[in-house]
């Protein structure tokens, strides 16, 4: 008997990426053959997206190609968007944000069906993970709040090597469904982390990144501190032949001094900071149901820049939130500038159903959102080069880990430790996952350009 073909497509976050990479190798330690998702398969999984009402419509045209694909496969509708929608009309198997784990079985169970009754063309699986909760509004976890393992991954997608630390989200902003789809904060055993990390390590990752749904509360329902994540980067700085650690986005209010004390004592924490900001404008943080100001956000950005100097502070922002006037969106354009942010994720908002802001007066226009969403883009570009020139004049020995060759123009890609982009010339596709100095020659608003520096 042939082995069964499966093929995955991911949508949304880096939490999504790593958990398809970890999915993916158990059905391949099951025998299953994975294979491109534009190739014919016998089932294709697609991680879904719903934080945006775009990622909603993207997560179901994939679901749709993937049955244009192969009508006769079972498709497989995971995650978010799976776990709020509908997905009946074009899934054959929904997986929401739990029961992942399962997947393999799950899946197999699903192609036995389909058979034994390809006459009815299969039908659908339910994988309920929730149930909502009239009196408390919100979708609540039905049986198990631990933290679901889904195995170990040694082969990732990117260059980096991602470890999910943590799942869910009890912030419950206005705007977003997360905490809807996810679920309440779980956080994964200390035990569990250290051996992937160790495992990462092995297979030849010289950088992980620590992700999950809502970082900063790792720990939270353990009862451990708010800097729990940064002691846990301590505990990873120890594994021999891990030379970076990264850390995926920060809540303002959770970078503490003790938070800031424990990273500066660890010379392999990346200097680069995704500090959550969503509006500069301290009105629009209130109806957003964020819980720090404007004052508080620009109090951490100083205590970093003071520890380093040259660190790379990104962020998201979100343009024509419901009340938001002309006038609000300058306050929030000017606060941004002034944080000289390095990096800048510029969304419009998306009503999502089930969310407070869904319903709020004041809705701004599509037009004005795109026009809103414009300048947002053009102050971030801007702010992007005013990085990669501080990045350049400060002459300092940079190190970049090289990711890939660009085939149009043969340079390798990279980033520095501080997350500024770097093209590097004169090397080739086996250069990659190497860590090397790079002497800068250039810069724009996408990227620095540089040299390596030769060892003596």
């Amino acid at each position: 008997m042939n082995k069964y073909k499966v093929a995955f497509h991911t949508l949304g976050c880096k939490t999504n990426h790593y958990e398809t990479d970890v999915i993916a190798r158990q059905f391949n330690l099951h025998g299953f053959e994975q294979v491109d998702f534009r190739e014919p398969a016998d089932a294709y999984i697609i991680n879904t997206c719903t934080v945006t009402g775009e990622a909603d419509r993207k997560s179901r045209q994939m679901l749709r190609r993937a049955k244009q694909n192969n009508p006769e496969a079972v498709v497989v509708a995971m995650g978010c968007h799976a776990e709020l929608s509908d997905t009946a009309d074009y899934a054959d198997l929904c997986i929401g944000t739990q029961g992942k784990s399962r997947a393999v079985q799950l899946v197999k169970d699903a192609l036995n069906a389909k058979a034994a009754n390809a006459e009815k063309n299969g039908g659908i699986f339910q994988v309920d993970s929730y149930k909502y909760d009239e009196r408390e509004g919100h979708h609540t976890y039905d049986d198990n709040p631990a933290y679901e393992e889904l195995g170990i991954s040694e082969i990732q997608s990117e260059t980096r090597a991602y470890l999910k630390i943590e799942d869910g989200c009890n912030a419950f902003c206005s705007y977003c469904t997360i905490p809807l789809a996810r679920g309440r904060v779980r956080s994964r055993e200390p035990d569990a982390i250290m051996q992937e990390a160790r495992t990462l390590v092995k297979a030849g990752y010289k950088e992980i990144v620590l992700t999950g749904i809502h970082l900063c509360s790792y720990g939270l329902e353990r009862g451990e501190p708010s800097h729990s994540v940064a002691l846990l980067a301590g505990e990873l700085a120890g594994i021999n032949g891990l030379e970076r650690i990264r850390l995926g986005s920060l809540e303002p209010l959770s970078v503490t001094d003790e938070f800031l004390s424990v990273l500066s004592n660890n010379n392999k924490i990346c200097p680069h900071f995704h500090l959550s900001l969503q509006s500069g404008c301290d009105k629009t943080l209130k109806a957003m149901n964020r819980r720090y100001n404007t004052e508080q956000y620009r109090q951490v950005v100083h205590k970093i820049r003071q520890i380093w100097p040259l660190a790379g502070i990104t962020t998201d922002i979100i343009v024509g939130f419901p009340g938001e006037t002309e006038a609000d969106f300058q306050t929030s354009l000017e606060f941004c500038a002034e944080m000289e942010l390095s990096r800048v994720h510029v969304f419009r908002f998306s009503p999502r159903e089930g969310t407070r802001a869904a319903d709020m007066s004041g809705q701004v226009s599509p037009a004005e959102s795109a026009e809103r969403s414009r300048k947002m883009q053009g102050l971030a570009d801007q702010m992007s080069l005013a990085f990669n020139k501080k990045i350049f004049n400060s002459k300092l020995p940079f190190f970049v880990l090289l990711e890939k060759l660009r085939e149009d123009d043969r340079l390798m890609t990279g980033y520095t430790d501080s997350y500024a982009p770097v093209l590097v010339a004169g090397l080739d596709a086996k250069s990659s996952n190497k860590l090397i100095q790079v002497k800068f020659t250039g810069f724009d608003e996408h990227f620095l350009r540089g040299l390596p520096v030769k060892a003596d």
